[in-house]
Parts: structure tokens; sequence; C-alpha cells
């Protein structure tokens, strides 16, 4: 004779199981669905960084002066990078750019200041400027992490 209160109890479990696995999937779904928003959005900035780059001539970003002719246009594109920086600064203290991400762009943006070109730039433009996210990355000589600010 088949006991119909085991049967229950068994069905019971079953279903508090299926539900479970259930749940873990969505969270799973979830977490990829976020990973997968975060990268694309890390990569417009990464294609923004990419439209500033390719506009500076070559010995900028290697480490040497700007012809005479370029200065203005250099200048202006040095500025706009510093602007992405202190955004990619912000982003990162407010939780939006990945641990991994940052610690590549942390160190690009340490690079491109110890060119004299960007260093120029940085030293005329950080008082009058509102880079408050890059001046403390700077004064922090990279060793601070903007996630940890707040």
């Amino acid at each position: 004779m088949i006991d119909w209160n085991i049967v229950g109890s068994a069905a019971t479990a079953f279903g508090s199981i299926v539900t479970a696995i259930g749940v873990a999937f969505g969270a799973w779904q979830m977490r990829l669905a976020k990973k997968q928003s975060q990268s694309e959005f890390e990569d417009t900035l990464v294609q923004q960084y990419r439209a500033i780059s390719m506009e500076l001539p070559v010995d900028v970003l290697i480490g040497k002066e700007a012809k005479d002719d370029q200065r203005k246009r250099v200048r202006e594109l040095i500025y706009n990078y510093f602007d992405l920086a202190n955004e990619q600064s912000y982003l990162r203290a407010k939780g939006r750019i990945c641990k991994l991400t940052w610690a590549s762009w942390s160190v690009g943006i340490e690079t491109h200041l110890s060119r004299p070109a960007f260093s120029k730039v940085y030293d005329e433009v950080i008082g009058d400027s509102s880079f408050t996210y890059l001046k403390r990355l700077v004064d922090s000589q990279f060793k601070s992490d903007p996630k940890t600010w707040y």
C-alpha cells in the first residue's frame, strides 16, 4: 500500500530543490548580465581613449615633444585625455569600473603622465580645472584605489 504522506513529503522536497536550483540559475544569469553590461560600459570608455590617442602624434605618445605646428592641438587632446582620466577615476570611485580594468587604466594614466607633453599640460591645467579625482590619484602617486575614497 502506498503511504501518501511519504509521497507528498518527497514531492514537496523535490519541488523545493527545483525552486532552489531555479533561484540559483536566475541569480547566476543576473550576475552574468551585470558583468556583460559593465564590460560594454568599460568598452565605451576605451573607445573614447582610442579616439583621443589616435589623434595624438606618435612622437608625443613615445615621450618626445610635439612639433611647433602641432602644439595647440596636442594640448587640447591631452586636456581631453585628462578629462577622460578624471571621469574614469570618478567611475571607479563609484564602483562602475571593475578592479582588473582599473588596475590597467591606472597604470596607463601614470605612464602617460610620465611623458613630458602630458606632464607639462597637467602642471599647467590642474590648478584651474575640476579634475579632482585625477588630482587625488596623482597626489596618491597612483597607490590609492578611488573605490576606497568613499
